[in-house]
């Protein structure tokens, strides 16, 4: 049996893992995902992402929502083919809240495995 910590950090290793064709600009968003959450909120980040449409950002989304409906403790019912975003926005609050804390435990462990693991500045 593991504690929720273990499996947060097995996950994220296997996707930073995958992440090492992308190099130095996904440690670099890694590294400033949560501060951006903390700043505007999950929902606003996530919009973001999806906006920006960088490989980087496809694979941050990629590994949240593979994280959240996989890995995560809550297990929200994420649909396949809906966007992070779109399922943000209709749950409710209570939900939304937990949600951005479990995901923001795992950005640490990704950060701290991108640190590790990908070269380069990350401030690409």
């Amino acid at each position: 049996m593991r504690t929720v910590e273990q499996q947060r950090s097995k996950f994220a290793l296997e996707c930073v893992e995958e992440a090492l064709c992308v190099g130095g600009s996904y440690k670099s968003l890694v590294k400033k995902f949560p501060l951006m959450v903390l700043r505007n909120g999950l929902l606003q980040t996530v919009a973001f992402l999806e906006s920006k449409g960088g490989k980087q950002h496809d694979m941050l989304l990629k590994h949240i929502k593979s994280y959240l409906k996989g890995c995560s403790p809550l297990r929200p019912e994420l649909d396949d083919g809906e966007s992070l975003s779109s399922f943000l926005s209709r749950v409710d609050v209570n939900l939304y809240r937990s949600i951005t804390v479990d995901v923001l435990a795992f950005a640490r462990w990704l950060s701290r495995y991108a640190e590790s693991l990908i070269e380069g500045s990350g401030d690409e």
